[in-house]
């Protein structure tokens, strides 16, 4: 069992047809879907046949339940809290790129998580912002002492530029020097962020994987670097969710045993369906 801890929210995808002028109404396009990178692998992984658990705090609101009763209803085995107003991004799309404005809400404020989340389990993904905010982050660590008694892989996602701001690249580089995890999953930019060097992977992961859109996605294991190339993807609906899609096929394929290329490779197939469909799901 894949059991994925972090963030569930409502995610706003707006597409505006022109910029907007101030002080006027501009027509959008508009549509609401999941937002979270943990709750994302959880329910991909779900789409995918597995049997995952999400571990999260949402609003006690109509959205948060709305949002954990479809986890439920994919298969996601979900232990929740229901406290204060569930969070939003609002994602807008447009001819100069995507921005996001963000209200975490709730998601992570989780100030404990009970080991027991952790039976059954064989594989533990923690996207990198659950490391920026306390209670989680101080929740996260605690959780960590029973996960290394357990001895159970550790995947991590990387950091955004505002995570990354919060964290530091220093202290994020220093986690992953003492946690030595199975994974760290990111993407050129993120890469960059931490001051690596373009072939440099991330000390104590076992393996570092770098997705950088169409070009090859690097992966490094130790002093061993292979580049895979990325399937093109011509009928591309929607971007929301595709290096969730990306991660949990790629946790999919190695739980099953997979060498790290054909892991990427099982990673690139899950993105270019996320990227065919609206939102981050892969089924439709």
């Amino acid at each position: 069992m894949l059991v994925c801890v972090g963030d569930l929210v409502e995610e706003i995808l707006v597409r505006l047809r022109a910029d907007p002028v101030r002080g006027g109404d501009a027509m959008v396009r508009s549509a609401r879907v999941r937002g979270g990178s943990a709750a994302n692998v959880a329910a991909l992984d779900a789409e995918m046949g597995g049997s995952p658990r999400f571990v999260g705090k949402v609003g006690d609101d109509h959205v948060g339940h709305t949002l954990v009763e479809d986890l439920r209803r994919r298969g996601v085995d979900s232990r929740v809290e229901f406290a204060g107003g569930t969070g939003v991004i609002v994602t807008m799309i447009g001819k100069g790129g995507r921005s996001r404005l963000i209200d975490r809400g709730a998601s992570r404020r989780l100030s404990g998580i009970d080991p027991s989340v952790l039976e059954e389990a064989d594989h533990l993904y923690l996207a990198a912002g659950a490391f920026t905010d306390d209670p989680l982050a101080s929740a996260v660590d605690r959780l960590l002492g029973e996960v290394a008694d357990r001895r159970l892989p550790v995947s991590i996602g990387g950091p955004t530029a505002t995570e990354l701001e919060s964290i530091g690249a220093e202290p994020f580089l220093q986690l992953c020097a003492t946690m030595r995890p199975a994974h760290v999953v990111v993407n050129r930019v993120e890469h960059s962020g931490l001051g690596l060097a373009a072939r440099e992977a991330i000390a104590g992961a076992t393996v570092t994987v770098v997705t950088n859109g169409r070009r090859p996605t690097l992966v490094m294991e130790g002093h061993d670097v292979r580049a895979v190339e990325v399937p093109p993807v011509d009928d591309i609906l929607d971007r929301t969710g595709a290096g969730d899609g990306f991660m949990a096929g790629f946790l999919a394929s190695r739980r099953r045993g997979a060498d790290a290329v054909a892991a990427v490779h099982a990673g690139h197939r899950v993105a270019a369906r996320v990227l065919r469909r609206l939102g981050p799901t892969a089924l439709g």
